[in-house]
């Protein structure tokens, strides 16, 4: 059994603010669950971060507080968290007396979301997700799949498919084969694990649902078993592990930003040296990017 945890970045709207949207799921074996779960546990405690939901993004956002706090670096953990605490408990009141309620509101998000990485200086918030992307490629038996969506100029092969359906079905149809490759001696049967969000929840059951019945539009699918479970992130690492690859993959699509990316990229399920388990799917035909090159290559194009 392969234990396949999902997580996306980016939103999916055609509108919204990033270029790509990305679903992320990570093939952990069950018999391996319980180590790679110590081992996350193990350097979350060695910042600090047992207790965290770590989410990536937010965890790498520059937090000005700090930057105004004279000797922050100098300072125990306990000592950074109330000196931030402070600070931003006068921001509030400042921004309650001069700012909108909507502003005030965004503030208050913004502090609720880091308020468990505070202690961190923002070079050790880096060097903790480079730590935990490292972790992540020593997996060998880790498999890693990535649907990379352009929404800058997005034609969907299907009419009123969204970037979020296409994507959710294009991992399953990759995963569905992964594990069927792997079935020559004994079938491997897989459990797909979804971040716990309301707005897909309703839509990857129903999909789900419509796979088993007749197939995605490359695969039937025989290997995957039930709907989506949904989990709260809050509770589960592997799933914040999925938000980290998310991350990354984003990343680098969206900042050419590779130092996170090629870990990740690492783990990416391959027949051969060629990586099958990310795919970008773009309008692009010069896209520049490692996966839409090795594509024109296999090709014949260049």
């Amino acid at each position: 059994m392969k234990l396949f945890y999902l997580d996306e970045s980016g939103n999916p709207e055609l509108s919204g603010s990033s270029d790509s949207y990305v679903l992320v799921a990570v093939g952990i074996p069950i018999e391996k669950w319980t180590s790679c779960d110590k081992a996350i546990n193990q350097l979350k405690a060695s910042y600090n971060l047992l207790q965290a939901e770590i989410h990536t993004a937010w965890m790498l956002r520059s937090y000005r507080e700090q930057q105004e706090i004279d000797g922050f670096e100098s300072m125990s953990h306990e000592e950074r968290r109330q000196a931030v605490i402070r600070v931003r408990e006068q921001k509030i009141q400042n921004y309650k007396a001069n700012k909108s309620a909507q502003a005030l509101k965004s503030l208050k998000k913004i502090y609720k979301n880091t308020e468990a990485y505070i202690h961190l200086t923002y070079s050790e918030r880096e060097r903790f997700i480079f730590d935990l992307v490292t972790k992540i490629k020593g997996w060998s038996y880790v498999r890693i799949f990535a649907e990379v969506i352009d929404k800058t100029d997005y034609h969907p092969p299907k009419p009123d498919l969204t970037p979020e359906s296409q994507a959710f079905e294009r991992i399953v149809t990759r995963i569905e084969k992964y594990l069927s490759h792997i079935s020559s001696e004994q079938k491997e049967y897989g459990l797909l694990i979804h971040d716990e969000c309301e707005s897909v929840t309703a839509s990857h059951v129903c999909n789900m649902k419509r796979y088993h019945r007749w197939g995605t539009f490359k695969s039937e699918i025989k290997h995957i078993i039930e709907t989506p479970l949904f989990v709260s992130s809050n509770h589960t690492n592997m799933v914040q592990i999925a938000d980290c690859c998310a991350y990354a993959v984003r990343r680098y699509y969206d900042s050419a930003d590779s130092a996170l990316y090629l870990p990740i990229k690492a783990r990416a399920d391959k027949i051969g040296s060629d990586i099958v388990g990310f795919n970008h799917y773009t309008s692009n035909n010069l896209c520049e990017c490692d996966l839409c090159r090795a594509k024109r290559k296999r090709r014949g194009k260049g």
